[in-house]
């Protein structure tokens, strides 16, 4: 019966630790993808305020230049 209870108490060890594992890795996926989101946000931002400083600076090729960097947020 002591091996049978020993056995219970690894089983539920070991569940317990898978559980852990699993709560650590969706926690830091979560993390990264709240700090990769706000990045592009905050790129985004920045990028739209050089084209506007082009715009108002009549700086065609800087706007062209700018313009072409801000293909890849368009669809966001």
């Amino acid at each position: 019966m002591n091996k049978h209870t020993s056995y219970q108490a690894k089983m539920k060890e070991l569940a317990q630790q898978k559980q852990k594992r699993a709560e650590h890795f969706f926690l830091s996926l979560a993390a990264q993808l709240v700090l990769d989101e706000s990045l592009f946000v905050t790129q985004k931002k920045k990028l739209l305020e050089k084209i506007d400083d082009a715009l108002d600076q009549n700086d065609y090729d800087a706007f062209i230049r700018r313009s072409s960097e801000f293909s890849k947020y368009r669809n966001s």
